[in-house]
């Protein structure tokens, strides 16, 4: 073994530290170890790395690797390494993991690397595995106990690989692991433990693991948990790698409320990779107990360094406890401080008419009456008896409203004020019937009866069917028609006028809310404190206002910056005949003002000229452009446009393309909608929700050794690593 190698001895790496970076030196056979120590450390000459200093560049010098005997360098990522430490310690820093290439502070670095005990560890460990392999020379027996260690880690690996199998399937179905009851003798020990027996049926390894081993228990729920985790840990360290081949990241956070009614903030990276963008769950955080835009704040941040992309954040987007606290501007200028390209965007998959029935929710009348919706939808749909009887009488379902808030449906409001009338009928007739429906049924009805034809119900009615069909309008332009800023633009102006101008309609609504109204001793009972001493209508006149004031606020807060999207329109498909003859400047000059710093403008003109002109460009949507010029090979002669594309489809204000339409965030309602209650709850749901990216990442030669890996750096009573 030669570790010391000379810089002009070992200038090739052929990429072995890449090689342990990804399967651990502790996860190779015996032999293999002998044959990495004995070729000894790589010291490749590292051209490529340098350091700007002032007005010149400070340049590696290979002389380093002669008076630090534990340096070494990586030819493929122009980085230095700590030989020993990549070897065998357990830490991940710098110099174990992530590489130095930082040359002005090499020194410091070094001599702080240098008094870490770990570094000092791992340089005996070096040094004693040269005597043991000395040892192995002179003794038979030694050798004899490594290769029964070695053979019985290969039996462990396997058995721990099978049992990795049946987390990721129970995971991706998204069934529960555990049973009430999990002893010997009961005939239903929960998903796990019956399909790792099931799966010993047919594996004669996994059955003798199963009948012969005392020690390590496969069925315990911290073996679970573990496993779980470190599959987890597995699937964002890919989606790390992921990002750090990108040039843009957005970010997406949503709160909602999980089975247990804790407020579950989730948050998603959205950036592009050459299958198209990918939108990628990061896990959920527990935000009840404080929603504040600091916290808020600090967790972004926390996600935006571990995933090394704080310089590439070009879009924030943020729904539920961001908007609901009141924290959402301030939550926008915490993160610009840092990224300043940071634009706000409203979010394609975040439904405006639920936006603005939120941003209400604090005034209890308006509340009440958007549960009071949800709850006559629900009592129609659970029963199709009473499906049956709404068809008979109305001719029309009501929409069905989902118990997450991400669901919710201004055609409910439209069907109830069409069809007011009928459902009353419908109400009326089933209590002169009584006899045919069932108690529950009975009572239901007739509190909705009072409710229907109640002032409160009638009055927001009115408000509300004059608000979010409006609403529904606007989203789906600016779902579509997105690249037309202008428009969009216009759509909106539009729209906050037409909530100016509802401000003129209250007597209006206030004669045909009393026109709906049967005089019922209710609404004497539900008097609100502060209209005991205030004229009544005067007092409806002020929540009037104020509802319409919030949802005027709430609108310009979400599209205050979409003018900032001009640029979009650089890749209209529509207009690229126009721009023939007359090319976009303006467009061009929104790029310059936000994004100017990433492009060589000179360059993008030619080649947009090019795409303009040429009809093999022309594609149905941009997604179909990036794909076009990836598969192409186009990318390399088209660098700027490929760069402008790769920005737009990162940006959250285009939907996910076709293929992925199915957005993140629906993937997340639905399985918050559909999980029981485990302490897991983010790490299941990471496996849930990224079934897609699980199952390729299942198909890589090295996903068990990783997960392996990484399960090992628990304390465990069984052999996971060769000598």
């Amino acid at each position: 073994m030669d570790s010391s190698a000379s810089p002009s001895g070992n200038n090739e790496c052929n990429c072995i530290i890449e090689k342990l970076l990804l399967k651990s030196f502790g996860s190779n056979t015996f032999i293999e170890k002998q044959n990495i120590i004995n070729n000894g450390r790589p010291t490749p000459t590292l051209q490529d790395l340098k350091s700007k200093c002032k007005n010149n560049f400070r340049f590696f010098n290979p002389s380093y690797y002669n008076t630090n005997k534990w340096l070494s360098g990586c030819q493929k990522s122009q980085k230095l390494y700590c030989w020993p430490c990549i070897l065998f310690s357990h830490e991940s820093n710098t110099w174990s993991k992530y590489g130095c290439s930082d040359l002005n502070n090499y020194h410091n670095l070094k001599h702080r690397h240098e008094i870490n005990r770990s570094h000092i560890e791992s340089l005996i460990t070096l040094k004693k595995f040269g005597n043991i392999r000395i040892e192995t020379c002179l003794s038979d027996a030694y050798k004899l106990s490594i290769e029964k260690h070695n053979e019985s880690v290969k039996n462990n690996r396997y058995v721990l690989s099978r049992l990795i199998d049946a987390t990721c399937f129970l995971a991706k179905q998204e069934l529960s692991f555990r049973g009430r009851d999990e002893q010997v003798t009961s005939i239903n020990r929960g998903n796990y433990v019956e399909l790792i027996h099931l799966m010993g049926t047919l594996d004669p390894k996994l059955s003798e693991h199963l009948s012969t081993s005392t020690v390590f228990s496969s069925f315990s729920e911290d073996i679970q948990n573990d496993l779980i985790q470190s599959i987890s840990n597995v699937l964002l360290k890919t989606i790390k790698n992921e990002i750090e081949h990108t040039n843009f990241v957005s970010i997406i956070m949503d709160e909602t409320t999980d089975i247990m009614s804790k407020s579950q903030l989730s948050t998603i990276l959205r950036y592009v990779t050459n299958e198209g963008v990918e939108e990628r769950f990061l896990g959920f955080v527990d935000v009840s107990h404080d929603r504040s835009a600091k916290c808020l704040a600090e967790h972004v941040f926390r996600l935006l360094n571990e995933y090394k992309c704080i310089d590439k954040l070009v879009a924030q987007t943020y729904d539920g406890a961001a908007v609901m606290s009141g924290q959402h501007n301030g939550l926008q200028t915490l993160v610009r401080s840092k990224c300043k390209n940071a634009i706000f965007v409203h979010c394609y998959a975040h439904k405006l008419n639920l936006i603005l029935k939120q941003s209400v929710d604090y005034i209890k009348e308006c509340k009440i009456f958007f549960t009071t919706l949800s709850g006559l939808s629900s009592f129609f749909s659970k029963s199709t008896k009473r499906i049956h009887a709404l068809d008979q009488e109305v001719k029309k379902r009501f929409p069905s409203v989902a118990p997450t808030r991400w669901n919710y449906n201004s055609r409910l409001i439209e069907m109830i004020s069409e069809y007011r009338e009928e459902v009353l009928n419908l109400m009326n007739s089933i209590v002169e019937n009584g006899e045919k429906w069932d108690s529950e049924t009975l009572l239901c009805v007739k509190g909705f009866c009072q409710t229907i034809q109640d002032f409160d119900f009638n009055f927001f009615l009115i408000i509300f069917g004059n608000i979010l069909p409006q609403a529904t309008i606007l989203f789906n332009i600016i779902q579509t028609k997105i690249f037309d800023v202008t428009y969009c633009n216009k759509k909106i102006f539009d729209f906050l006028n037409h909530l100016k101008n509802m401000k003129n309609d209250f007597d209006r609504v206030w004669l045909k809310s009393e026109q709906y109204h049967t005089d019922l001793p209710l609404r004497s009972k539900r008097q609100r404190v502060a209209e005991v001493s205030v004229d009544r209508k005067t007092n409806y006149r002020r929540l009037y206002f104020e509802i319409i004031d919030v949802l005027i606020s709430k609108t310009n807060e979400r599209f205050t910056e979409i003018t900032q999207l001009t640029f979009f329109s650089l890749l209209d498909f529509s207009k690229f005949e126009q721009y023939i003859n007359k090319f976009p400047t303006n467009s061009m000059d929104s790029l310059k003002d936000k994004y100017g710093e990433y492009f060589d403008f000179a360059i993008l003109r030619s080649e947009l000229s090019i795409i303009y002109s040429s009809t093999e460009f022309h594609k149905v949507n941009i997604h179909e452009l990036w794909i076009y010029l990836k598969s192409t090979g186009l990318s390399d002669s088209l660098p700027q446009v490929t760069k402008l594309t790769s920005l737009i489809v990162t940006i959250p204000a285009t939907s996910a393309g076709t293929e992925h339409s199915f957005s993140c965030l629906k993937r997340i309602k639905t399985h918050l909608r559909n999980s029981q209650s485990q302490n897991r709850l983010s790490d299941l749901s990471l496996l849930a929700i990224e079934k897609r990216l699980l199952t390729t990442v299942q198909n890589q030669n090295l996903f068990y050794d990783n997960v392996i890996d990484d399960f090992t750096k628990k304390t465990r009573r069984i052999d996971l690593l060769y000598k």
